[in-house]
């Protein structure tokens, strides 16, 4: 076999590689990624517990609390089933330094429980939804300490 014959025969080989490199790479770059295997199991064992999860807007917090919150927080919230139609009571804290602030009366609040895992910022209730905003860094534990935390929210308004 001549040169020539060998280099003709491995650039087709070299072009054979590089198509199929071409077709497969949308698919790997598919796939999920470690952080998002993680961030989906979290939020399924969430919902396994009764929270909704959803990315949304954040909360209007008042100007003078020089409040700038993390980027990326999910919203994880718990329905109170006791609530009664056309509830209207509001409630909106902020953790401050690991200490929750009520903005309404702008004091200290202590939950009854257990303050939720770290990465949790705001905490709100609206028509008896509890809601908080949470960097979802943590595993199950974490995801354990916010559903007490949200029923400790809801006991809290009461």
């Amino acid at each position: 076999m001549s040169p020539k014959c060998v280099v003709l025969i491995m650039a087709a080989y070299l072009i054979i590689i590089l198509i199929i490199a071409v077709a497969i790479a949308p698919l790997a770059s598919a796939l999920p990624s470690k952080a998002q295997r993680r961030e989906a199991q979290l939020r399924s064992y969430a919902s396994s517990l009764g929270l909704t999860i959803k990315l949304e807007p954040l909360p209007d917090i008042p100007a003078r609390f020089r409040f700038s919150p993390s980027p990326n927080l999910a919203a994880y919230r718990l329905r109170d089933t006791d609530a009664e139609d056309g509830l209207q009571d509001k409630l909106l804290l902020l953790r401050v330094e690991g200490q929750w602030i009520d903005t309404l009366n702008e004091s200290a609040v202590k939950m009854p429980v257990d303050d939720g895992p770290s990465g949790v910022e705001i905490a709100m209730v609206n028509r008896g939804v509890a809601t908080v905003f949470w960097n979802e860094r943590g595993g199950d534990a974490d995801v354990d300490r916010l559903h007490r935390l949200l029923k400790d929210i809801l006991a809290f308004r009461r």
